[in-house]
């Protein structure tokens, strides 16, 4: 077998192929370790209960055409979440952006079943600007008052939160030195890197949820929107309107 250049000055001398990977994998199964200790067994919990909502509203969105956006994106997080605890910090952070960009963009397909077919064709991309536009996007008060006017008081904030989150999700894309989110050097446990992870992965959520309760809470069924009830209350339960849909009291 052919040999390849090593890994790490801590292990000199050539390596085979098959060694490199054995000793990344190595390296991951550290990292793992480490992120699911005790220590960060809450935080973790948190986030992973992210992947119930997704999982829920996919369910509760399956006959939509815009259904494998949501599907994809649960997907997605969950392998963020893997490569997050395995050390695998850049990819965890490009999947996260990935999540807010697919969820938003399947809200933003769904009024609009000509660019949802080419978008499902592989004849259109993603374009950020065109979700968060101020006047026509799914973060503008016009797309809010038609599906959830009483929401519309909201929708300036979340729409800072989106286009925030979204920029230093960015900084992980290019390959450029991140200002906002550290990324360690090597392929190890980073205790720093983990926790600016969770911080992310909180904000993705309370703007994915946001942006799906303004397109969809009002036109789901009953059963679906009992389903969708608890992690929906959980983030946006502050908001004297969600809380009315749910029936609930309108006092905080």
């Amino acid at each position: 077998m052919s040999e390849a250049p090593a890994v790490t000055a801590c292990n000199p001398g050539p390596l085979t192929a098959k060694q490199i990977v054995e000793q990344l994998h190595a390296r991951c199964g550290e990292a793992l370790a480490a992120s699911t200790g005790p220590e960060h067994e809450s935080i973790l919990g948190l986030s992973c209960i992210f992947c119930s909502d997704l999982e829920a509203w996919s369910r509760a969105l399956r006959d939509k055409q815009e259904y494998p956006l949501f599907e994809t994106a649960l997907e997605e997080y969950a392998l963020s979440v893997l490569n997050v605890c395995q050390g695998q910090y850049r990819n965890a952070f490009k999947s996260l952006r990935l999540v807010l960009e697919l969820c938003l963009q399947g809200t933003y397909l769904s009024t609009n079943l000509l660019l949802l077919s080419e978008w499902l064709k592989g004849e259109q991309d993603t374009n950020w600007t065109a979700l968060v536009d101020v006047e026509s996007g799914i973060a503008s008060r016009r797309f809010c008052k038609a599906f959830f006017p009483e929401l519309v008081d909201h929708v300036a904030n979340f729409r800072e939160m989106a286009r925030k989150v979204y920029r230093e999700l960015s900084e992980c894309i290019h390959g450029n030195v991140p200002a906002q989110i550290p990324l360690p050097t090597t392929l190890a446990f980073d205790a720093g890197a983990l926790n600016v992870w969770h911080q992310k992965a909180s904000t993705v959520r309370l703007v994915v949820l946001f942006y799906l309760s303004v397109r969809y809470l009002n036109c789901v069924t009953v059963g679906d929107r009992s389903s969708l009830e608890s992690g929906v209350r959980d983030q946006l339960g502050h908001i004297e309107a969600i809380r009315s849909v749910f029936g609930g009291p309108t006092s905080a």
